[in-house]
């Protein structure tokens, strides 16, 4: 079973077990001397002076490639361990100790058509296994569409075993899940079908998610808001491939990632 129709089917079932509640970017000066000469003496050949040369007063800078990488590397690395101390500042989460490994230069769409399905790997040289993953991600479809990213997964992310995130918008209901998938199927759920109303709904919408990876537990940030620390003591996939998904039904729609970062947590 496809993991789309699973996970659409869950949070159905879900929502009808809870009796159909819903949770909560110098000017050369040329000089002329001017000699007193006797009129009977004859007058002495000039001897041209030297032509002035300017010399520039700044010489022209060389670039440096390098330097200006590392520039930009460094003020990338601060940007995220600001957004970091204001998250994670007072928990025990060693992101002090981590380091910046991976971050997006510019937004990725995702497009679909009718019923799609869609993954796209984020950088075959990526791996992680303990880390911290962040993305704003953008949603729109005239109906249930879900945004996720792919961890921990084997090189093919089409059939290989792997963790994914993925949040949906289905007739109001926010929802998301960790799940294992193998084979392109959903296999198992660390997590189960979770709401929550930190998830914006409205078409357009910027949702942030921030994703920690420890060992066999994770922790999950929507929106600046703890979700909660989940396990998964079976450690199904403990080093991986990251990528990105995205999935709907029917209509046009897209999901739109963006800002997003990989902060290593592996010594």
């Amino acid at each position: 079973m496809k993991c789309f129709p699973f996970f659409a089917l869950l949070v159905l079932m879900t929502a009808t077990l809870a009796c159909g509640g819903t949770a909560p970017v110098a000017e050369e000066h040329e000089l002329t001397a001017t000699l007193v000469i006797p009129s009977d003496t004859p007058a002495p050949t000039d001897t041209p002076l030297p032509t002035d040369t300017a010399t520039p007063l700044t010489p022209t800078a060389t670039p440096d490639n390098t330097a200006t990488a590392a520039v930009r590397a460094t003020q990338s690395a601060e940007g995220a361990l600001s957004e970091l101390d204001k998250l994670l500042g007072d928990t025990d989460i060693p992101y002090k100790d981590g380091r910046l490994i991976w971050k997006q230069t510019e937004p990725f769409k995702i497009s679909m058509a009718g019923p799609d399905y869609q993954i796209s790997d984020i950088d075959d040289d990526l791996t992680a296994g303990n880390f911290i993953f962040k993305s704003d991600v953008i949603w729109e479809a005239s109906g249930i569409v879900i945004c996720g990213v792919i961890f921990r997964s084997e090189p093919n992310l089409l059939n290989g075993r792997q963790y994914q995130f993925p949040y949906l918008r289905l007739s109001g209901l926010p929802a998301w899940a960790i799940e294992v998938h193998e084979f392109g199927n959903f296999k198992n759920s660390p997590t189960d079908i979770k709401f929550s109303n930190a998830l914006d709904l409205e078409n357009g919408a910027t949702n942030q998610l921030i994703l920690v990876v420890q060992d066999d537990n994770f922790t999950v940030y929507i929106n600046q808001t703890r979700q909660g620390k989940f396990y998964d003591y079976s450690k199904q996939r403990m080093n991986g491939n990251f990528g990105f998904l995205a999935r709907q039904d029917s209509g046009s729609g897209y999901c739109e990632f963006e800002n997003s970062w990989v902060w290593s947590l592996d010594k």
